[in-house]
């Protein structure tokens, strides 16, 4: 099974294109948040080919998320310049981090800590909202059975 995602999440580095199709977006996408500055190459060739760590996986997908749920371009930069200040390349959570690792300014980290606290509450209300309409639903529709008794 040479080439899976599976084998490229485990892989060293992954390219632009690699990265984009491990994260189901065109290279162009990759790209153009490279350009932005919020999610740059780990390394660059010396052919000017970018390269990314396993983690920018996980990091562009946080990304995508991220805009789906209506952050700016600046929450999301500020986000994974937090991730990458506090974990190493391969994700791992570094105990050793100080304040100073963090190049965002005390302002900027408390209007992102309220954003995240306003979209984490929305996300709440609209869980519970989802889970009464399918209760309604079930009810309507399975004469109060769910659809996953065994």
């Amino acid at each position: 099974m040479t080439g899976t995602v599976k084998e490229k999440a485990e892989a060293s580095v992954y390219t632009t294109a690699e990265l984009a199709r491990a994260a189901g977006v065109t290279r162009r996408t990759v790209m153009h948040y490279a350009e932005l500055d919020l999610l740059p190459p780990d390394q660059v060739t010396a052919s000017g080919r970018g390269l990314y760590h396993p983690y920018s996986l996980r990091l562009l997908r946080d990304l995508m998320d991220m805009r789906a749920l209506g952050m700016t371009l600046e929450e999301a930069r500020d986000m994974v310049t937090l991730r990458r200040a506090t974990h190493d390349p391969d994700g791992t959570y570094r105990r050793d981090w100080t304040r100073e690792d963090i190049p965002i300014d005390d302002g900027r980290l408390q209007a992102l800590h309220a954003r995240l606290r306003a979209v984490n509450d929305a996300y709440a209300r609209q869980a519970e909202n989802l889970a009464r309409f399918d209760r309604w639903l079930s009810k309507r529709f399975t004469g109060g059975q769910s659809q996953h008794q065994e």
